[in-house]
């Protein structure tokens, strides 16, 4: 939904702070030509005109795509239509207000089409930034088809749609490049499939999942918009892969120049009121938290992501009446990965591999890779304290582990349960099969287990890196203390 303000930030990226206030011929010339600079100069793509105090322009992407090689692929885009205005002090004021469609075409495998009824956007975009202070868009009826053919199984239809969604955010100076802050908000969102039936003339299995709203915010700090103006104009300039080979030293230049790219980004949305009809009946949840958090290519790798689910529903009938105590409620659930190095294997690839020929020896340089990637031998995974809670019992788990090529794995985690006696109690009025299989498992980990706070009960995991599993200290593997 940012694609019209990056593609408005092109002409200021290096344009000098004295522009004229007023909308000129000439202006609308520099423009052109700037704009040419990131997207090409064919015939048509790039319009801007003179209209009384602002300057209008239009990106078409149709020249372009006809200069696809035909190899059956349609495909079509509105053109982006926008205006902007010169506040004199090295900002700029754009405007939007349109429709939009995208479709895509390939005959025998994708039938693609991306309807927006109204786009409406505004922002101030900074030359000192080279970002938009300000910005947001109001967006409604967004509506998005597609079909994926198999000749085999035959076609898969998915079909999402969007009432309305809104976008906000503003940008500051940071130390390198600029932090951004963001705000993201969805309206009667809904997404269904209908895929293939498993078996010989059995008919499409149909799944439609439907959400109030979608609210969200997102941070990025150290974000460097100049890597992106000059990765564009380089592709601009070069499009051929011959043209890309022989400036690959310009090209590596930009990147080294670029990289990380951004220093950390984090974002946390909140999903409510979800709806899942499925054949099997209609499962409901009240909210889904979700959190993506990843550093750019930097040393200090990180990457992690958390999930907190919040008043599960299934289907009336699912669960027999002795498990409905059984399930679940909600669930948190945080995971990261860290301890890896991106900037050393990105240094590694632009300082040594021609793009040309590639590495001369394809399987050394892949261990070369992975030994900058993991200058340690082994990654570091974290289980953040989480928890799976039911009317009856609460698990609790959090742990750490370290695992790569060099080594066994090793870690520790620890474990926790409130009312295995109610658990126990539930199962006892479980089909015999059922109980048989369960009860004697619950009985050995009840005996393994120390007590904890509140009646509950512990579990302290450990991997040793001679390969033994200590339970409360018990060598699983080996049968003896450690």
């Amino acid at each position: 939904m940012r694609f019209s303000y990056a593609l408005a930030a092109l002409p200021f990226a290096f344009c000098a702070s004295g522009a004229l206030a007023e909308a000129t011929d000439a202006g609308a010339a520099e423009l052109t030509t700037v704009l040419q600079t990131y997207l090409g100069a064919a015939e048509g793509v790039v319009s801007v005109a003179v209209e009384g105090a602002v300057y209008g322009v239009t990106l078409d992407f149709a020249p372009l795509i006809a200069t696809i090689p035909d190899v059956g692929v349609e495909a079509s885009i509105s053109p982006l239509v926008f205006q902007l205005a010169d506040n004199g002090d090295g900002t700029w004021a754009m405007t939007q207000d349109q429709a939009f469609d995208f479709t895509i075409k390939v005959p025998g495998q994708l039938d693609m089409s991306v309807k927006i009824g109204q786009w409406v956007g505004t922002g101030i975009f900074d030359e000192s930034l080279q970002a938009f202070s300000t910005s947001s868009s109001q967006i409604s009826d967004i509506a998005v088809n597609e079909t994926m053919t198999d000749a085999t199984m035959g076609d898969s239809k998915v079909a999402y749609t969007v009432a309305s969604a809104s976008y906000e955010s503003t940008a500051v100076a940071a130390a390198v490049g600029v932090d951004s802050t963001s705000t993201y908000a969805l309206n009667g969102m809904s997404e269904s499939f209908a895929m293939p039936g498993m078996g010989e003339g059995e008919a499409p299995m149909e799944i439609t999942m439907t959400a109030e709203t979608y609210v969200a915010d997102a941070k990025i700090a150290g974000l460097r918009p100049d890597a992106m103006y000059k990765l564009m104009a380089f592709f601009a300039a070069n499009p051929s892969k011959a043209a890309i080979i022989a400036g690959q030293d310009g090209l590596k230049s930009i990147l080294r120049d670029g990289v990380p790219l951004f220093d950390h980004l984090i974002t946390n949305g909140t999903i409510t009121t979800i709806s899942v009809a499925s054949p099997m009946g209609v499962f409901g949840m009240d909210e889904a938290g979700v959190t993506v958090e990843a550093n750019g290519l930097v040393a200090d790798g990180m990457v992690r992501e958390a999930f907190n689910l919040q008043g599960l529903t299934l289907p009336a009938g699912l669960v027999p009446d002795w498990a409905t105590q059984l399930v679940p409620s909600s669930l948190a659930l945080d995971f990261k990965l860290s301890g890896f190095d991106l900037s050393a294997p990105v240094a590694l690839l632009l300082d040594t591999v021609d793009f040309a020929t590639g590495p001369s020896d394809p399987a050394a340089f892949e261990g070369q890779l992975m030994m900058a990637m993991m200058p340690a031998g082994a990654v570091d995974v974290t289980l953040a304290p989480g928890g799976i809670l039911a009317p009856i019992y609460e698990l609790g788990y959090e742990g750490a582990m370290s695992a790569g090529t060099a080594a066994m794995p090793t870690g520790t985690a620890k474990v926790t349960l409130k009312g295995m006696a109610e658990v126990q109690a539930a199962l006892a009025a479980a089909p015999e099969e059922i109980g048989m299989q369960a009860a004697p498992m619950l009985a050995m980990a009840e005996g393994m287990a120390k007590p904890g706070a509140d009646g509950g009960l512990v579990w302290q995991l450990e991997m040793t890196a001679d390969g033994g599993m200590l339970v409360n200290g018990v060598d699983m593997m080996g049968g003896g203390a450690p």
